[in-house]
């Protein structure tokens, strides 16, 4: 099995997308999960992408609301991932990500309301997805990010009532360590239904700066059969992962931690995860 081995570029900041690309192509992945900013041009995206020798592993979307109250704030998130789908395919991507509003930890109150609200809008974005034939991955996120979907079993749930073949889950060993009782449980009961899984240590840093059990989630993956990219998502310490630290910047500190974190990943999935 090949496998693909991301990162997510958000992760460096706010620089330019080119150099984003060769950060990431000095750390040795082969794919990049892109912002959805649907503002820039997909040719001039793909252009940087050949560069580098990058794909497209996913779409990391911009924050809005699709299970809001309010029905016109939830039909403008709606909008934007119809958009996000057009603007994938025009980049000649096969997958996007899907999740709530990250901030937004209270609903409405009724959470019946809630879930049917968000269950209406994922089935609206999924119809145009099948058409598309592009992969919808719901990302599952922690309490303190956002109210729904925060364990592997709701995410099995919300593809239980969307109904779609297209809907997947991304389970994020980082948000894992914060809800789920036992992660590599959760990776086990999502199984074939897990579309991406994005990795970085219990306190998003890189592999070993933690105490998650990273070495047991990959060799879980290997149970599943798990055949899809492994993307890292790791920002560095502190309360604003943009700013400084110390005499080293921000961007060095992550980009360390990709480059270590990805040849330890890739040497236990050579050495089939063999202690």
């Amino acid at each position: 099995m090949k496998r693909d081995y991301g990162l997510c570029l958000w992760t460096f900041g706010n620089v330019p997308f080119e150099e984003k690309c060769r950060l990431a192509s000095e750390v040795g992945v082969n794919g990049v999960e892109v912002e959805g900013d649907i503002s820039q041009d997909p040719r001039e995206i793909v252009t940087i992408l050949s560069k580098y020798d990058l794909k497209i592993l996913s779409i990391t979307p911009n924050n809005v609301d699709i299970s809001n109250d309010n029905e016109s704030v939830r039909k403008k998130a709606v909008e934007y991932f119809l958009d996000l789908l057009s603007w994938a395919d025009e980049l000649g991507a096969k997958r996007i990500c899907l999740h709530g509003d990250v901030g937004k930890v209270v609903g409405c109150g009724d959470e019946q309301k809630d879930w049917a609200r968000l269950v209406e809008s994922s089935k609206k974005i999924l119809q145009k997805a099948e058409n598309l034939h592009i992969e919808v991955v719901f990302e599952v996120l922690n309490r303190y990010e956002n109210h729904q979907v925060r364990t592997g079993q709701e995410a099995l749930k919300l593809i239980e009532d969307v109904k779609s073949s297209n809907l997947k889950v991304l389970l994020d060993s980082y948000h894992m360590n914060i809800e789920e009782e036992n992660p590599t449980q959760a990776l086990k009961e999502v199984g074939q239904h897990l579309g991406v899984y994005h990795i970085g240590d219990s306190n998003r840093q890189g592999i070993g700066q933690g105490h998650a059990n990273i070495h047991e989630q990959i060799e879980v993956l290997h149970e599943i059969d798990y055949r899809g990219p492994i993307i890292m998502e790791m920002t560095a310490p502190g309360p604003n992962p943009f700013t400084p630290i110390k005499e080293e910047g921000y961007i060095e500190v992550v980009k360390n931690y990709y480059k270590d974190s990805l040849s330890i990943i890739k040497e236990w999935e050579q050495n089939k995860i063999q202690v």
